[in-house]
């Protein structure tokens, strides 16, 4: 490959970035914004119906008869469960906590990974890492101040358990791409996750929605969410971990300025330097993990 057509790839791949992050934000803003008036079960189901055409064409383009054979089922069981518990307490926890705070919680995943992956996959990490995540996580208790009565939110209870969960799928999805391949994996998560909230807003009897405007917010959450998942993929395979990293985090001021000028959210000091803590310390995480593989 030509060095003009690398850079080319490059640049397609942090644009993919910047795209992902964009429409993360915009799912998680309309989330908030219906959430009030909808079941966030009703809003699940949509998310994981609309993103499996985009996922099932590209199956069948790439995989063909074996668009939907998967190896390791034991483990896609756990991603699945991973997956569905990560974004169920997402977005359940946005009808109750502010969306920069739920923004900046997100950036936990590096994290927890590095504590979890030696426990989960006996994965080898460092004391570096270890360190830098415990550090991390003096941020996040300077964001949620446990001794003051906004702890007793329970919003903020799902806001660490998306991150936990996201991280716990991280781990089996990047143990899966061992053994299969990341679309079909992909196609079977958001198929089961349709099934399951499905089922769960028929047994709540829950009605489905009949207003024009939140249909098409709906459907324009299934949409993004399944673009959001193209975008990331092709973004990892266009352009290094380590450049694409540091954008993940344009999504924290992002979503402060959403936060502060849509839905009048107040940020604090303590906010301010508790996210800048998070974010410094999941990027050091990254950038060590990267240096590692490249060596």
């Amino acid at each position: 490959m030509s060095l003009i057509n690398k850079k080319s790839e490059i640049s397609l791949g942090i644009s993919f970035s910047i795209a992902e992050v964009i429409c993360t934000i915009t799912i998680a803003s309309i989330v908030k914004f219906i959430s009030v008036e909808l079941s966030v079960f009703m809003i699940l189901f949509f998310r994981y119906l609309f993103c499996i055409p985009l996922l099932l064409i590209t199956s069948i383009y790439q995989r063909k008869s074996k668009a939907f054979y998967v190896v390791s089922k034991s483990t896609l069981a756990i991603r699945i469960f991973t997956g569905l518990g990560s974004f169920g307490c997402l977005f359940a926890a946005l009808q109750f906590i502010d969306l920069s705070l739920m923004t900046t919680l997100l950036q936990t995943m590096p994290l927890f990974v590095a504590l979890l992956a030696p426990i989960v996959i006996k994965e080898v990490v460092g004391w570096y890492r270890k360190i830098t995540a415990l550090v991390g996580f003096i941020g996040v208790l300077l964001i949620l101040k446990p001794f003051s009565e906004e702890w007793k939110n329970f919003g903020i209870i799902l806001g660490v358990l998306s991150p936990f969960f996201g991280a716990l799928m991280t781990i089996y999805v990047r143990k899966l791409s061992l053994t299969d391949h990341p679309t079909t994996t992909a196609l079977w998560y958001n198929i089961i996750g349709t099934i399951v909230f499905l089922f769960i807003c028929l047994f709540n009897q829950t009605e489905f929605p009949n207003d024009n405007a939140l249909i098409m917010f709906l459907v324009l959450i299934g949409i993004m969410s399944s673009f959001q998942q193209f975008f990331l993929a092709y973004s990892l395979k266009m352009a290094p971990v380590s450049l694409l990293a540091p954008l993940r985090y344009i999504s924290v001021p992002i979503g402060i300025v959403v936060g502060i000028f849509i839905f009048d959210e107040v940020i604090s000091t303590t906010f301010f330097l508790g996210t800048v803590i998070i974010v410094f310390s999941s990027f050091l995480i990254i950038k060590r993990e990267t240096v590692k593989k490249s060596n």
